[in-house]
C-alpha cells in the first residue's frame, strides 16, 4: 500500500531517531488508515533503520498539521503500567517485522474470527 503524494511530502520533514537523516519520499509506506490515524512505515537510506510512525493529521482551513505519535517522550508518558513487567516463559516481544508480516498476511486473508483463529 503506498502512502498518498501529499502525505509523503509531509512525511519528508521527518529525520530518523538513529542518524538524523530526512527519509526520502521513496523509502514512506502507508500500512494503513484507520480514524484518521495513519501507520506508516519510515526506512533510513543512510542507516537502513526502519520506524513505524503513527501519524494524525490535524486540518483546519489554513493548514494541515501532522503531528507524530512515535515521539519518545510522549510514548513513554503514554506507557500503560503493564508494559514494565516481564515477558512470559519462552515469549518473544513483537518486533516491526512481525507486525509487517502480520500486515501482508491480513491483506489477503479473506474470512471470519474463526477462520482467522484456525489458520
Amino acid at each position: 500500500m503506498d502512502s498518498p503524494d501529499w502525505l509523503r511530502t509531509q512525511l519528508t520533514s521527518f529525520t530518523c531517531p538513529a542518524c538524523g537523516r530526512r527519509y526520502r519520499g521513496s523509502r514512506i509506506r502507508l500500512l494503513a488508515e484507520r480514524d484518521g490515524l495513519y501507520f506508516v512505515d519510515l526506512d533510513c537510506s543512510r542507516c537502513s533503520s526502519h520506524t513505524i510512525a503513527i501519524v494524525t493529521v490535524e486540518t483546519d482551513e489554513s493548514e494541515i498539521a501532522i503531528i507524530d505519535a512515535s515521539d519518545i517522550e510522549r510514548a513513554l508518558s503514554a506507557e500503560p503500567d503493564h508494559l514494565g513487567e516481564d515477558l512470559p516463559a519462552g515469549a518473544a516481544p513483537v518486533t516491526a517485522d512481525d507486525v509487517l508480516e502480520m500486515h501482508e498476511f491480513l491483506a489477503d486473508f479473506e474470512g471470519d474470527m474463526r477462520k482467522l483463529l484456525a489458520a
